[in-house]
């Protein structure tokens, strides 16, 4: 499986919430990695803020549910929606298909300076390998 094996792009970042966010400017788009759609199984409902909402870094904007499980959609960076993926709100199923390509939203940095907090591919990688050795 790609997110499993550690497969992840070099030209992104990520969180600890296995989101993938890809920086143009002053705003990000992102979306949920292939190893955390291995973990949630198949979306079946995605809820995000409408376009002008202020979301916080870290903070809960939105919600996922796939099956009986139902998880918690979280800003990478503080800023403003500028833009929501209706065709991935529409259609959730779309983010097992190609999950690096359906993102969930586009925010507006408000402090760039909370991008340094992301992890590159590497980063992701080993962050993955102790969290994969504490939970054995």
């Amino acid at each position: 499986m790609n997110g499993a094996t550690g497969n992840f792009p070099e030209d992104l970042l990520y969180d600890i919430h296995y989101q993938w966010i890809k920086k143009a400017g002053n705003k990000i788009l992102f979306g949920l990695t292939p190893y955390g759609h291995a973990i949630t199984g198949d979306i079946l409902y995605l809820a995000l803020p409408p376009v002008g909402t202020g979301v916080e870094g870290g903070g809960a904007c939105g919600s996922l549910e796939a099956g009986k499980w139902v998880g918690r959609v979280y800003a990478p960076a503080s800023g403003r929606i500028t833009n929501v993926n209706e065709a991935v709100l529409g259609s959730p199923a779309l983010i097992s298909r190609s999950p690096y390509t359906c993102w969930f939203a586009e925010i507006e940095l408000s402090r760039p300076e909370e991008i340094g907090a992301l992890m590159p591919a590497a980063g992701l990688r080993s962050w993955l390998a102790e969290e994969r050795k504490a939970n054995a």
